[in-house]
């Protein structure tokens, strides 16, 4: 049977295999999305136990007997099943599913995704490194900027959260981008607020800090317009806790940031990203696809070299979570090796 004639004929949830990923840590993702067509098996892994039973009870009997290469019409199938306000959660588990049944066309076509979504994909990806988890102001902050640094990473990216003075947050932030060598981004994790962004913002150049990444704890047009109406110039980065489509658009195209951080995922899956690649062109804004989905961002930032930058590879983060799979897909000088296998090239443990 080949791709064109397939049909998914059933959906599952499972549960990875503890004796080999685990044990399971607070904050592990523990399940699999699982997709058949024909006996052939498309995978998505690691999967959080909330989108998971997203899949199980409601989206997996909504995909049943939908064409596997139609993709565009499963995303509208599945959304709406989930209606017109589908929450973050409900995209999240629409990406789950996608990205299994990418995977699903890439075994039946003996294809890697990156090459179902492009004719030339580019064999190494650039990655930058973040560890959100790093005390700056802690005795081995130096040692651990240096090193992690020193792994050629296109640039690094550090947690800067707003409880300290703002004399102080600037000085962490001079600090890493000393100790990196390099002009360093910085994540706010939406905890710095409009004033604290206002006071620290004129302080952080370009050669220290190349964006600030949600400085806000809300991702919207008005909350951004009236950031940019008292902070001229500030370089911010968003995109991770959007999950619909026309409030990225309204925002690139009002608050342009330096650079748009979405996760291929949590937006709905591959399927949706292609059409938040294309937003982001239009706004002639730089893509650097969030981490918590890297595999499916290792293959759109191949198939799409000119609409994404480097993909955020989380040092603390990712090497847990491809526990769950045989073999690890793992920085070499700053890139990835896109995986040559069919679908997303990663077999995972079940």
């Amino acid at each position: 049977m080949g791709p064109a004639d397939a049909v998914i004929d059933r959906v599952r949830v499972e549960l990875l295999d503890e004796g080999v990923a685990g044990p399971w840590d607070a904050g592990d993702s523990r399940f699999a999305v699982v997709v058949e067509a024909g006996g052939v098996t498309g995978v998505f892994a690691p999967v959080d136990e909330l989108p998971a039973a997203l899949v199980a009870t409601r989206l997996g009997q909504s995909a049943l007997q939908h064409p596997v290469t139609d993709h565009t019409g499963l995303l509208h199938r599945l959304l709406a099943e989930l209606g017109p306000h589908a929450s973050g959660l409900g995209r999240w588990a629409v990406g789950a599913l996608d990205c299994a049944v990418w995977d699903l066309h890439g075994r039946l076509a003996d294809l890697p995704v990156a090459a179902l979504l492009s004719d030339q994909p580019r064999p190494r990806v650039p990655v930058y490194a973040s560890w959100l988890s790093l005390d700056l102001a802690g005795d081995s902050a130096a040692e651990s900027v240096k090193a992690t640094a020193g792994e050629g990473f296109a640039f690094t990216k550090w947690g800067l959260r707003g409880g300290a003075e703002t004399a102080e947050m600037v000085l962490l932030a001079e600090r890493a981008a000393t100790w990196a060598g390099h002009s360093v981004a910085v994540d706010a994790l939406g905890t710095w607020g409009h004033l604290r962004t206002m006071e620290v913002a004129p302080h952080l150049t370009p050669q220290m800090v190349r964006w600030v990444e949600d400085p806000l704890p809300r991702t919207d047009q008005a909350a951004y317009r009236q950031l940019r109406q008292h902070t001229r110039g500030i370089r911010v980065a968003f995109g991770e806790r959007l999950s619909h489509a026309e409030d990225a658009r309204a925002l690139l195209e009002l608050c342009p940031p330096e650079a748009f951080t979405f996760d291929a995922v949590w937006c709905g899956g591959i399927t949706e990203a292609r059409t938040w690649l294309g937003a982001a062109h239009d706004a002639n804004v730089p893509v650097h696809l969030h981490g918590r989905a890297f595999l499916p961002a290792v293959h759109l930032a191949a198939a799409f070299p000119d609409a994404v930058g480097a993909v955020e590879y989380q040092v603390v983060w990712e090497p847990r979570r491809q526990r769950a799979l045989r073999g690890r897909l793992r920085p070499d000088g700053g890139h990835v090796a896109l995986p040559d296998r069919p679908g997303l090239g990663m077999e995972v443990y079940r």
